[in-house]
């Protein structure tokens, strides 16, 4: 008989997080008031934490699967239940500047840059490199990725348990990220080692955290900051802080992503992106997202790229407009009438053009990214679960995405449709129409 993880009502209403005593950091150790309605859910997720089993949980960015950091064969259960390869990091999630300060050795201080980011951006969706206290031999990371989340559940959670907690989204790795709690029930229910999932609602931000390695920042200048994941902080955002901090020290930092110089206003996540040789693939990642392709639905996915955002590109594919691109992928699923998932901007000139359109070969299933990348980020996600519907009748057979530009959290949004594309489906369907740069199988350009 085959056993249900329960899924515990939390409702955030009523907790309230002040901060610290006056003379200290107002993050240094929160004071953390939890209503009547939320207690005993609370109470039986620390409990798990505390013996070493795992528990979903909402943050602002995804549903995540914690455990306790410190505790090996509750990590190890983490890795089990999303069959998550081993050499891929986690994420230590913290409820205070007190509980950070026990991850990290006893000389190590905060330098200027991190204490400017974490002044702006803690809690929230940013995640930075610290030295390990205990590192194991090189060439194995020599640092912990640690973030404090911004949820009044999560935050509530990990105090009460009175631990750090390592969590990863929580779904099955290659899926698409949860946020909500019936997509981690979907996935991973029944899951050997899942104490429990609680139910606090929709996710805010919809994408993971950004994850920053300000390890290489100098005082004075002359250092790199280098931003390894773009995520639901934007780029510009971090680069504003950094500039504020050497403004004040004196002294220019270079803002890096992927290892490589950032500027505002390109659009290189889909017009190049990355190969595999781009990639270390002999030195173990440093933090996720750097080495494991993720957030892929079973079914194929692919990217259009309007030309009122993107370039054109090097060399011009030959079908360009966006009905003759369509109509060759639903034909390239050998399916009678195929349903096309479309997820796009409202009122872009792309989905005016495609929703206006009608064809007896294919059938749209419209869902919205909504005005914006930031819409996007909260939209993503959930729209290819949605699509996708695994295992009944709704589900389409093919995801058509919308491109946007890079700015803001456009990078994050287009990285992780970028780790989507190809989905369950043969890449390469229009194979004189994509993109011509490398990998750039189901990327499409069209004109609009």
């Amino acid at each position: 008989m085959v056993s249900h993880t329960p899924v515990l009502p939390a409702p955030t209403t009523g907790i309230s997080i002040a901060p610290s005593p006056s003379g200290t950091h107002r993050l240094q150790s929160p004071i953390f008031t939890i209503p009547p309605t939320l207690q005993p859910s609370l109470d039986v997720a620390a409990a798990h934490l505390r013996a070493g089993r795992t528990v979903a949980f909402p943050t602002e960015t995804v549903y995540g699967l914690g455990a306790h950091s410190l505790d090996a064969d509750a990590v190890r259960k983490v890795y089990a239940i999303k069959r998550r390869p081993a050499d891929n990091p986690l994420i230590i999630h913290v409820s205070s500047l007190d509980m950070l300060e026990r991850l990290l050795p006893s000389t190590y201080t905060l330098s200027p840059l991190y204490l400017g980011l974490v002044d702006a951006f803690w809690p929230g969706p940013l995640t930075l490199l610290f030295p390990s206290p205990n590192p194991p031999p090189a060439p194995a990371p020599q640092t912990n990725a640690i973030r404090m989340p911004n949820h009044p559940l999560a935050l509530a959670l990990i105090n009460a348990a009175d631990l750090p907690v390592s969590a990863p989204s929580a779904n099955s790795s290659g899926r698409p990220s949860p946020t909500q709690a019936q997509h981690v029930a979907h996935d991973l229910d029944g899951s050997d080692g899942l104490g429990c999932i609680l139910d606090g609602g929709a996710c805010g931000v919809g994408v993971e955290s950004t994850v920053v390695d300000g390890l290489g920042w100098k005082q004075g200048g002359g250092g790199v900051v280098n931003v390894l994941r773009p995520g639901g902080l934007g780029v510009e955002d971090v680069a504003r802080v950094v500039a504020q901090v050497d403004a004040k020290l004196g002294g220019t930092t270079q803002v890096l992503v992927h290892g490589k110089p950032w500027s505002k206003g390109h659009n290189l996540s889909a017009l190049a992106p990355k190969t595999k040789s781009a990639i270390v693939a002999d030195l173990p990642p440093s933090t996720p997202g750097m080495k494991y392709r993720h957030y892929s639905p079973k079914i194929p996915v692919h990217l259009l790229l309007p030309s009122n955002t993107f370039p054109t590109p090097p060399v011009r594919p030959s079908v360009t407009t966006p009905l003759d691109v369509v109509a060759s992928l639903a034909k390239a699923l050998g399916k009678t009438h195929p349903r096309l998932g479309l997820l796009s901007f409202d009122n872009s000139p792309l989905s005016n053009v495609l929703l206006a359109s009608s064809s007896p070969d294919y059938s749209f299933v419209p869902m919205s990214l909504g005005p914006d990348a930031a819409s996007a980020a909260q939209r993503l996600f959930g729209g290819m679960l949605a699509l996708e519907a695994d295992g009944t009748t709704n589900g389409v057979d093919l995801i058509l995405i919308e491109g946007c530009s890079d700015d803001g959290l456009g990078l994050a949004v287009m990285e992780r449709v970028g780790k989507a594309v190809g989905g369950g489906g043969v890449a390469g369907a229009l194979g004189n129409g994509q993109v011509s740069t490398p990998s750039a199988e189901g990327r499409f350009w069209v004109e609009v």
